[in-house]
């Protein structure tokens, strides 16, 4: 398993390093002890390994191997005679993270996003050649002061993030979500944050195809005006309270279209588990409240069965619906946008420490929070592409459980007892990355 997580990290460890050895804040390389590019992967890694907080990861500091691998990774020399060469504390990680501008930091989670998009890793992922995006906003981290009033003790951010049938959720861009400021007398909101977050997707992207994935909170002009001005897709959750001068005429477009088409699942017996209705509504009737803009197609799906068979839900989309596949295609990527508030789940009671208190420094806390979704991004690749090869023939083992096994390997052995594999020969497969 060591020797799998070399040979997987190896190439993306080339592409983040150079992006992170320019971000060194106001240290003075030469007079420290540890480069700047260990102590970030002395945070990535203990991310990686979901070791949930900066205690657990202070825990590990004076092991050898955990030491060895976290310099083999950072390529700082390592010397195994000297004593007091050993991992930094996180107390040394979160000076640096006080100095260095967010942007930046994750200007480097984009450049590995780039990187698997270059590596093809989305292919079949795809929706009418668009990379699906999913939005949504999340509390980051709950603030110990007794200083600070209950709103500002909690910082919110808003997060776009990659979907994928397979289940992926792979962070791209954050955008904070700003506390009510007294002095401006404003209230910040995930739409605003929005309008922030697409213009520097936008620049880091320009010509990538994107479908944003929406709650019914951004099911409104203000989102579909972006989205038309990028040349962006989107697939937006649509009920009664988000445009309520034209929902009533969509339901009356509804029920006198006759674009429809019959849901059918089976199960292994070749049993009928459960029905379901299909019906869309393309084009007319459907322009913005104040009839400007273009138009945007409505599908709605109707499904009866047992348990999590049932569901009723419908989308607006600035896709084409000509058909019952392209319809059912609609669906099934608007329903996939649950796959971020999975990810939150994970992240917050996977041990990943998302809500967790890492400082109650404002830079500092967003930083941390950069350098998780990096790990995050890493360990879904990685569990994906690799974890569900190495367990083909063994009983089931949770994520949790791989993790687990990965961190007795770094404290009883060493990421750096393997020697870099040559290319191909430990190579991550993605045939099985499909619908």
């Amino acid at each position: 398993m060591l020797k799998a997580l070399r040979g997987f990290i190896e190439p993306y460890r080339q592409v983040i390093n150079p992006h992170l050895v320019e971000l060194n804040g106001n240290r003075d390389e030469d007079n420290c002890a540890y480069s700047s590019l260990s102590l970030y992967w002395t945070v990535i890694m203990g991310f990686f390994l979901r070791l949930r907080s900066r205690n657990q990861m202070d825990m590990t500091r004076n092991t050898r191997a955990y030491s060895a691998s976290i310099f083999e990774l950072s390529g700082q020399p390592y010397n195994p005679d000297d004593r007091k060469l050993h991992t930094a504390c996180s107390q040394t990680c979160t000076n640096l993270l006080r100095d260095v501008e967010t942007k930046a930091l994750e200007k480097v989670l984009v450049e590995l996003v780039r990187y698997m998009i270059r590596s093809k890793l989305f292919d079949n992922a795809r929706l009418f050649g668009c990379l699906c995006v999913a939005i949504d906003g999340t509390l980051c981290e709950r603030k110990r002061s007794s200083e600070l009033d209950a709103i500002e003790k909690r910082r919110y951010c808003l997060e776009a993030r990659i979907i994928t049938p397979w289940g992926w959720n792979i962070p791209l861009l954050t955008e904070s979500v700003e506390p009510y400021n007294s002095e401006r007398e404003k209230q910040d909101c995930e739409l605003e944050a929005f309008k922030r977050l697409s213009k520097r997707l936008k620049r880091y992207f320009p010509n990538q195809g994107f479908c944003i994935l929406g709650d019914a909170l951004y099911a409104c002009k203000s989102v579909m005006d972006i989205c038309r001005d990028y040349k962006w897709e989107y697939i937006l959750t649509f009920k009664e309270g988000s445009m309520p001068r034209i929902y009533e005429n969509i339901n009356s477009a509804m029920h006198r279209t006759l674009q429809y088409g019959l849901l059918k699942q089976e199960s292994g017996n070749n049993e009928v588990d459960s029905y379901g209705l299909l019906t869309w509504v393309d084009g007319r009737g459907t322009a913005y409240e104040d009839g400007e803009g273009v138009n945007f197609r409505v599908v709605r799906m109707s499904c009866w069965g047992v348990g999590e068979d049932a569901y009723n839900g419908e989308f607006c989309t600035s896709f084409e619906v000509s058909s019952f596949e392209r319809a059912k295609q609609v669906i099934n990527y608007g329903r996939r946008r649950w796959n971020i508030e999975n990810g939150f789940k994970v992240e917050k009671y996977g041990g990943f420490g998302l809500e967790h208190t890492f400082c109650n420094d404002d830079k500092a806390g967003k930083n941390y929070h950069v350098l998780m979704q990096i790990a995050y991004a890493l360990w879904q690749v990685f569990e994906q592409g690799m974890l569900v090869r190495l367990s083909e023939k063994c009983r089931k083992i949770t994520a949790e459980g791989w993790a687990k096994l990965l961190f007795v390997g770094f404290l009883m052995i060493g990421l750096h007892y393997f020697p870099v594999a040559e290319i191909g020969v430990m190579r991550m497969r993605r045939y099985h990355l499909v619908a």
